[in-house]
């Protein structure tokens, strides 16, 4: 099973890419931080006895949520519906 840093990598890659995509400066690199941060901090907690697969599931639901709600304007999934012609 995957670490909760998996979830996370993931995260900060979406929400790089859109923030790259939104404003066209690939120097924005706030994204990235606030991943690591995250991740971090879900590391610290998957290191309690037992904690692995929550840390693990708050990760996912980390990326579903930021997937999906309008966190940046516009979301990846408003971008990805735009960039594939279904809106």
């Amino acid at each position: 099973m995957a670490g909760p840093l998996t979830p996370i990598i993931v995260l900060g890659g979406i929400s790089y890419a859109n923030a790259w995509y939104n404003t066209g400066n690939p120097l924005n690199v706030k994204p990235l931080l606030f991943a690591g941060i995250a991740g971090l901090l879900l590391e610290g907690f998957a290191q309690i006895p037992g904690m692995e697969p929550t840390a693990t599931a708050i990760g996912w639901l980390a990326v579903l949520g930021m997937f999906l709600t309008p966190v940046q304007k516009p979301s990846p999934a408003e971008n990805l519906l735009k960039l594939t012609g279904g809106k």
